[in-house]
């Protein structure tokens, strides 16, 4: 998948606004923490005297080059896949929304932590980082070509693996106590702002969100663990299910989901995962009968064309 996406990179003006907007904020970053100064991070206590900005360019700001360097690779790459299927604004959107969303509720964990325990380190501490943008974006991505492999010498690890492995690393760095426990809980607010976004809010052509089990909760986690997820999560899943429906103008769910008498609409991101998936077991049907010993052509022709659109219902 990697090296299809650096073969067809097209440097459109989102992704060079992006691009440009990260640098800048974590070069004025660096030049203003020579004095001290934390403009553009966010800090409880500056936020709430009247830097009302941070929880935007929180997101924009690391202050690491190496941090840096990958976030804007992860830009470049998801936005090859995204903007062709979302469109340039919703993109910058997007990414606008889940690193603000991320930071506002951070900015709220710590201010109830100042309550319940008086520290003046849920104050006075300042943060940021793209982390909530990089597990958004791998959110995004997942949704879109869940089933894709990463690299051709890991067959087993597809993009859908993803934010797990995010989700798991952070994790690891927190308890091993190399990060800050601030690492570990923007990340998880940037994955669950761009889940419950993409899930339940993201206008499409189909209506509001995408209720597919392609961006189930439990899809994010390994099949062996999914029946598991999926016990003690259904209740939940259903409440929040029930109240958002509820709360979608003119009560529109997704086609996939579609009410009595609603017409079954064409969704673009099931029809970009659908033509991914043949387009990929044709070349597996390509690569079977260059083989020395093709299997047996006692089968009727028309067997490959059911095992294609069998397989490729399943992945949509």
């Amino acid at each position: 998948m990697i090296q299809q996406a650096l073969s067809k990179i097209r440097f459109s003006p989102t992704l060079i606004s992006l691009c440009c907007l990260h640098i800048s904020c974590t070069t004025l970053a660096a030049i203003l923490h020579t004095s001290s100064l934390h403009t553009l991070e966010l800090t409880p206590s500056h936020f709430f005297t009247g830097s009302i900005w941070q929880p935007l360019t929180a997101g924009f700001t690391d202050t690491s080059l190496v941090a840096l360097i990958l976030v804007l690779v992860l830009v470049v790459l998801s936005n090859r896949f995204l903007e062709p299927v979302w469109g340039g604004f919703e993109y910058v959107k997007f990414c606008v929304l889940v690193n603000t969303s991320a930071y506002t509720v951070n900015l709220l964990i710590y201010l109830i932590g100042y309550i319940a325990v008086r520290e003046e380190k849920f104050l006075y501490s300042p943060f940021s980082g793209s982390h909530a943008l990089s597990a958004g974006l791998l959110v995004g991505i997942k949704q879109l070509i869940p089933d894709h492999v990463i690299f051709k010498q890991i067959p087993a690890l597809r993009v859908r693996h993803l934010p797990l492995c995010l989700f798991g690393w952070c994790a690891l760095l927190t308890v091993l106590r190399v990060c800050s426990t601030r690492y570990f809980t923007v990340t998880a607010a940037g994955f669950a702002a761009a889940w419950v976004y993409l899930r339940y809010f993201q206008a499409r052509e189909s209506g509001r969100g995408d209720l597919s089990d392609a961006l189930s909760l439990a899809s994010f986690f390994p099949e062996s663990a999914q029946p598991q997820v999926l016990q003690y999560s259904t209740a939940m899943i259903n409440a929040v299910d029930g109240m958002m429906r509820k709360g979608a103008p003119g009560g529109q769910t997704n086609a996939q989901h579609p009410g009595p008498a609603g017409p079954i609409v064409d969704d673009p991101v099931a029809e970009r995962r659908k033509h991914l998936a043949l387009q990929a077991l044709n070349e597996r049907l390509q690569r079977t009968t260059l083989e020395p010993n093709p299997p047996s052509t006692s089968q009727p022709a028309a067997t490959e064309e059911d095992q294609t659109e069998k397989s490729a219902e399943e992945i949509v």
